[in-house]
């Protein structure tokens, strides 16, 4: 979702997920990818425990993004039909 930033539909709470998110997702070549700042912003709008569940959520794309980038897979159709006619 590149243009989050941009849309007028995220209410606070939704915009800090996907500002989390994406700090999580995105290689940081000087260290941390969440700073404290953004750790307390997602504090103030989730309490522990969906402030936990959001970091699973986050977990789990994170998982599967290895294999989508390796396998290439494309919506819509089978794994291993990606390529050819």
């Amino acid at each position: 979702m590149a243009t989050w930033r941009d849309a007028p539909y995220f209410t606070d709470a939704e915009r800090v997920a996907l500002e989390l998110m994406e700090a999580v997702l995105t290689p940081n070549p000087f260290g941390e990818r969440v700073p404290d700042e953004l750790h307390a912003k997602a504090s103030a709008h989730y309490d522990d425990k969906a402030l936990w569940m959001l970091v699973m959520a986050i977990a789990h794309i994170g998982f599967f993004t290895p294999a989508a980038l390796i396998a290439k897979p494309i919506p819509g159709r089978p794994p291993g039909q990606n390529y050819g006619a």
